[in-house]
């Protein structure tokens, strides 16, 4: 089936859906790998065979409600991402912001106490604070500018 009859008949199928369970679905997920698929389809045969797989999984989505139904979606939607992560280069939503966010309120906390005890010969909680703080201040900024060339290239999944 062809990508433009793929959207159409998801748009047909999920009409009637709140926002919340097109959201619980990830529709717009699923339309987006349906448009990345379709465009590595014809170098990537995992690709090209996945383009079944979400044939399938198009034809699932009225019976999602059910738990039986709803596994094997999310395996298959899952699959389809790793595959993009691992052979595309494509990356998670908030991939470099969340882990350095991270790293950046520990860094930041650990060089404030140490800076403050040498200064002060006192363990101040207000440092502690201070530089975890800052630290993820630091590192979200870092962590969006590394992630920035990822959403030009719309490599974010």
């Amino acid at each position: 089936m062809e990508t433009k009859q793929q959207l159409e008949k998801i748009e047909s199928l999920t009409e009637g859906f709140s926002i919340s369970k097109y959201n619980s679905l990830k529709i717009n997920y699923l339309v987006r790998l349906i448009n990345d698929v379709g465009h590595f389809s014809e170098q990537c045969s995992t690709c090209k065979s996945n383009q079944i797989v979400l044939e399938n999984m198009i034809d699932e989505i009225p019976f999602l409600d059910d738990i039986e139904h709803r596994k094997p979606y999310e395996r298959s939607f899952n699959q389809i991402r790793k595959h993009f992560h691992q052979e595309h280069g494509y990356i998670p939503l908030y991939h470099f912001i969340a882990r350095y966010t991270v790293i950046g309120a520990l860094v930041g906390a650990a060089l404030a106490s140490l800076v403050f005890f040498a200064f002060t010969r006192h363990f101040w909680l207000d440092a502690l604070l201070a530089g975890s703080t800052i630290g993820i201040l630091v590192a979200y900024f870092v962590g969006a500018q590394k992630e920035l060339k990822y959403r030009k290239l719309k490599k974010i999944i």
